[in-house]
């Protein structure tokens, strides 16, 4: 449909054009968002529940990579010794390492699979994560839309209810196939509505020149092709009766209608009635807004990322310019804000090195020993500056509710971590010392180990 004109005929647009219909793990997401009251409370809720999901596998990973560690760190004079003989030779101090591997129970491949598994559902539900964020982000403008259109047409009278006030036809120029379009345009209206509803519905037929009558004998409300010619899709415009709509005593309409007449540019009963009827509209847009609160702490729209060149309502692909400006007409200042001040951005960034920092002191003797000439901690110190940077700049193009995910997620396996860490690091230790106490008990002979009141013979005073 058209966007409004400035006369008297106003047509409105259409919600279900916007944007496209969720999948089911879409639908998951969001039920879960939206099952709190305030959408970022329900992103952190979401992040958790996932998070915790994946647990199992990655307390897994995580504890074979910190028994890992422990294991390379007793292995670590044997490895030094390997790296100052094999220096420059990494591939006879692989063949060396990997024996003392074996002979130390050090297993690489059950730290792997369970990360890999957890990346996999990981990539699975982001998708969906991001495909609802797209939905969100545009379901705003579908209920700015909605409720545009039902503050117009609380004005217009049902069809069902109207009386039919005319029909008019108009035949269309034919085409190389011999095919003639005529368009039947009907009027209907009641006298308690200040707007008349215009239908036009179209269709195809082989004959030129038909008048009134021989049209009227077509059914203009087949659609089965099998019966005859189809009627095309109909489309609805929508009349102002200028005087009806001047001289109601609705206040609204009288507000607007007032402030129609001040708008420069728009003279006429017909085009202040049109006018007035615009106002109406962007009115209940812009209150609608109000209501659908997409916010969370600073930023004005999580759906949107935490910059200050984002605005809070933007242009949206889905959505034409006219129809945008139209529904946005009265949100000029929302247009126009900051829509976040890059904050959450910047925790995230911390977070994430923050985790990886973690990460790589709890793998120290795994990035100082698996290569000869200690180029791992190089590669791991790299690391720990590309990947929080990485994912600041994914926070840039994504949604602030991405960089709430990140936070969450960042600060959840940091905790997971130092409790992983800390408990395999108490079982590591306990069986290094029953080994110890094994050797001892086999080295040293039973008796010498009894205790002085535990030995039997001789005189006491």
């Amino acid at each position: 449909m058209d966007i409004l004109n400035l006369n008297a005929t106003i047509n409105l647009f259409s919600p279900d054009a916007i944007g496209d219909t969720l999948n089911f793990l879409g639908v998951v997401v969001q039920w879960i968002v939206t099952w709190l009251p305030w959408v970022g409370v329900g992103i952190i809720l979401f992040t958790l529940i996932l998070k915790t999901i994946t647990l199992p596998l990655d307390i897994f990973s995580k504890a074979s990579m910190r028994k890992n560690s422990l294991k390379m760190e007793k292995m670590r004079p044997q490895l030094e010794k390997l790296q100052k003989q094999y220096q420059n030779d990494q591939q006879t101090y692989n063949a060396k390492m990997m024996e003392l591997y074996k002979k130390n129970g050090y297993s690489m491949l059950g730290a792997c699979l369970p990360s890999l598994v957890t990346i996999v559902i990981f990539f699975i539900v982001m998708g969906a994560f991001s495909d609802y964020s797209q939905f969100a982000n545009l379901d705003v403008y579908r209920e700015m839309t909605r409720q545009y259109n039902a503050a117009v047409l609380q004005y217009a009278p049902e069809i069902e209810s109207a009386n039919l006030a005319g029909v008019r036809y108009e035949e269309g120029q034919s085409s190389d196939a011999g095919v003639i379009p005529y368009t039947r345009i009907e009027t209907y209206t009641s006298e308690e509505s200040l707007i008349e509803i215009v239908v036009k519905k179209s269709l195809e037929l082989d004959k030129a020149g038909l008048t009134a009558e021989e049209l009227d004998g077509y059914d203009w409300s087949n659609t089965d092709a099998e019966q005859g010619p189809v009627v095309k899709a109909e489309s609805t415009e929508y009349n102002v009766k200028a005087e009806e709509t001047l001289a109601s005593g609705d206040a609204a309409m009288k507000a607007a209608v007032e402030k129609a007449r001040a708008n420069a540019g728009i003279s006429g009963d017909a085009n202040v009635a049109a006018e007035a009827m615009r106002i109406i509209g962007r009115a209940a847009a812009a209150e609608a807004y109000e209501e659908f609160d997409a916010g969370f702490l600073w930023v004005k729209n999580i759906w949107l990322p935490d910059t200050s060149y984002q605005h809070p309502l933007q242009q949206e692909k889905g959505i034409d310019a006219d129809h945008y400006n139209e529904i946005t007409y009265d949100l000029t200042a929302e247009k126009d804000a900051a829509n976040g001040y890059y904050i959450l951005i910047v925790i995230s960034i911390g977070t994430m090195f923050l985790s990886q920092f973690i990460i790589s002191r709890s793998q120290k003797a795994q990035n100082e020993l698996q290569t000869a000439d200690g180029r791992g901690k190089k590669t791991q110190n790299m690391m720990m500056v590309i990947m929080p940077l990485m994912f600041g700049v994914f926070s840039f193009f994504y949604s602030a509710a991405f960089s709430i995910y990140m936070i969450v997620s960042n600060l959840y396996s940091i905790v997971s971590t130092l409790l992983i860490n800390l408990v395999i690091d108490a079982r590591f230790k306990k069986k290094e010392e029953l080994e110890i106490q094994a050797k001892y008990n086999q080295r040293i002979p039973q008796s010498a180990r009894k205790t002085g009141n535990e030995r039997k013979g001789g005189k006491t005073k």
